[in-house]
This record gives C-alpha cells, sequence and structure tokens, in this order.
C-alpha cells in the first residue's frame, strides 16, 4: 500500500495563540467541518520543507520567512480507513502585518486559538490538538510564548 505523505503548520503568533482552519464541511475529506492546522499532501517527489511552503502560499498566500521542523509521525486508523500516513509538522512564527495580508483560500474559516481555547472546541481534529498541546507545552516555542494557560 502506497503512503500518504503529508505537511502541516504550526503557526503562532505573538500573543502565542495558534492559527487554525475550519476544514469545509464535505463528506469525502477526512474531518470534516473540525478545525485543523494548515497543510496538506505532498506532490510526487516533493521534499516536505517544499511541501509546506507551498500549502501555506496555496491556502493563505503567506510566505513564512522563518519555518522549522517541528516533529514528525506516521499512524493508521484502519477502522475508518485512514492507511499509512506519514505527516511532518512544521513551526511558524506569524507578525502582526503578516495576520493583514493572509487571504483564505481553502476551508470555510480560520482563526487564532490559545491552548485552552482550542481545548475547549468539539471539533478540532484530535492529532492536531494533540500537536498543538506538545508544542505550546514543551518549551519549543520562542521565550516570548511563555504564557501561564492555567
Amino acid at each position: 500500500m502506497k503512503i500518504i505523505r503529508a505537511v502541516k503548520s504550526l503557526i503562532v503568533d505573538g500573543q502565542g495563540r495558534y492559527l487554525l482552519q475550519l476544514r469545509d464541511n464535505v463528506p469525502t475529506i477526512t474531518f470534516p467541518a473540525y478545525w485543523s492546522l494548515f497543510g496538506g499532501a505532498l506532490e510526487g517527489l516533493e521534499t516536505p520543507i517544499n511541501g509546506i511552503k507551498r500549502e501555506l502560499y496555496e491556502e493563505l498566500g503567506y510566505r513564512p520567512s522563518l519555518i522549522e521542523e517541528f516533529l514528525s509521525y506516521k499512524y493508521s486508523i484502519k477502522k475508518v480507513n485512514i492507511i499509512d500516513r506519514e505527516v511532518t509538522i512544521f513551526s511558524s512564527f506569524i507578525d502582526s502585518y503578516e495576520i493583514e495580508e493572509l487571504e483564505l483560500m481553502e476551508g470555510q474559516s480560520l482563526a487564532f486559538f490559545t491552548i485552552l481555547e482550542l481545548q475547549k472546541e468539539n471539533n478540532v481534529v484530535p492529532l492536531d490538538l494533540s500537536t498543538v498541546l506538545m508544542h505550546g507545552l514543551s518549551g519549543t516555542a520562542p521565550s516570548l510564548f511563555n504564557i501561564n494557560y492555567s
């Protein structure tokens, strides 16, 4: 079986909030109408870094000045026919002037969430929520994101 390779990005603003996309409500996609990280499938022999740059530009018109790999994982959920996925997660910081220039070109909506706000949502892609939690609580984010979430 062919492995589906994908990329996603944690986009964090100066207040330590994470940018997510409300996925289209289309039954043919996984997690329709759920909040998710921006990203998508790699094309052909595309590298993960080139893929995330392409995806962010296609979905938001966003070209991050600095983007770093955060983690990668492989998974399958056979009960719902999600087989052999390999995902690379990147992180980037977005300035306020860049936020004003974002243009949503895929999905229903976009919004920034704190970790607490995101945990209260009922419709967040579970692996994306766990990725945000790992990023926010691991000390990986720059020191300006040291926010007390309690």
